[in-house]
């Protein structure tokens, strides 16, 4: 996929997304930088890759580099009603949001796609570590990196078939080392930037989850801390500041772990054993795959439960809700509502559901 085709590449100002589109001009593409802005973050020296002033900037010195156009376009909107918005209403009730999934279906290959192609580009890219296919049938299939250290297919499970028809991951067959090297090589002003770990959704000294509560105004949600038994062990200050599995920061005597976030009446469920996180058996909802429907006697496949999760045997079955039930072969640790489950076979991503 060559020649003169027009791409936007998606520029945080990090390594990879400069490399990303430092590889599309060797391959013949007329290229465009854009980096999105997601939130007012302040311009400081030295301050990590973001989407705000500070991204924008680096981003910039990048394109100068390589000599192509640069952008920048303002989603700010955008990421607050489609992204954070429903990542606290998640919060709100007891589960933990994926705004990395979100964001990538929503805004990367929603609204920023949709401005790449009114400028009248076909493509766009991004430094995803992952690989795109096309089916026998001509349909685009995702793929895990080659690199499964840095294999980012999870975050792109949920693009639908027509956002990965546009997409191109040119990092898909290299390495974190390798993609340093070329940088280096290039002279890129990026070369040694640090990876941005999210830094567009963090918060200033704040947990996100409670940054996201002052943001939209939530309450707190305080309950009792309890034991298996339903014994009262002591009181929280918000179920929004809880996960499944989570050890540190229960506010009662010993070594706890959450196990369960009732939203009804704001408890959070703890044990002293961490063997009770086990389970081998969940829901998902809103289920997506590329290609054919989940067949009606269901399927053998893999999971992920988290994006650094080892992927697990499983059995994926449709109910008459519209849902699907998840058997897993080995009994996982934390199955937290809310996340994400990555379906594939092999390195083939199927898709993906909400854990329910």
């Amino acid at each position: 996929m060559t020649g003169n085709r027009l791409v936007v590449a998606a520029m945080s100002g990090g390594v990879d997304s400069s490399v990303a589109a430092a590889l599309l001009l060797e391959k013949g593409f007329q290229v465009i930088g854009a980096t999105l802005k997601l939130q007012e973050c302040p311009e400081a020296p030295g301050s990590r890759p973001c989407c705000g002033s500070g991204g924008a900037a680096s981003a910039r010195a990048v394109a100068g580099r390589l000599g192509i156009p640069h952008y920048t376009v303002d989603c700010a909107r955008e990421f607050s009603e489609q992204v954070l918005r429903p990542a606290w209403e998640e919060y709100d009730r007891g589960r933990t949001p994926s705004p990395c999934l979100l964001c990538n279906e929503r805004i990367k290959f929603g609204a920023l796609l949709d401005w790449a192609r009114g400028l009248g580009a076909e493509l766009l890219a991004t430094g995803h570590y992952a690989r795109k296919e096309v089916s026998p049938r001509g349909e685009p299939r995702l793929r895990r990196a080659s690199d499964p250290g840095k294999d980012q297919s999870y975050f792109l499970s949920g693009l639908d078939s027509h956002q990965l028809a546009s997409a191109v991951f040119p990092l898909g067959e290299l390495t974190k080392r390798e993609v340093r090297a070329r940088a280096r090589s290039l002279g890129l002003p990026s070369a040694e930037a640090p990876d941005s770990q999210d830094a567009c959704l963090g918060g200033a000294g704040a947990p996100f989850a409670e940054m996201l509560r002052l943001r939209f105004g939530g309450e707190s949600r305080p309950g009792p801390v309890l034991d298996l038994a339903g014994r009262v062990l002591g009181r929280h200050r918000g179920i929004h500041l809880f996960t499944v599995g989570q050890r540190k920061g229960i506010p009662v005597p010993g070594r706890r772990w959450v196990k369960e976030i009732r939203a009804g009446d704001s408890a959070v469920v703890t044990t002293e054993n961490e063997a009770d996180l086990a389970g081998d058996r969940f829901v998902v909802s809103g289920l997506g795959r590329f290609g054919e429907d989940l067949p009606g006697g269901g399927m053998e496949c893999e999971v992920r439960i988290r994006s650094r999760a080892p992927a697990e045997p499983a059995r994926l079955e449709p109910l008459p809700s519209g849902e699907a039930g998840v058997v897993l072969r080995r009994p996982a640790r934390a199955i937290t509502p809310g996340q994400a489950a990555v379906f594939s076979a092999g390195e083939l991503v199927l898709g993906r559901g909400w854990i329910r």
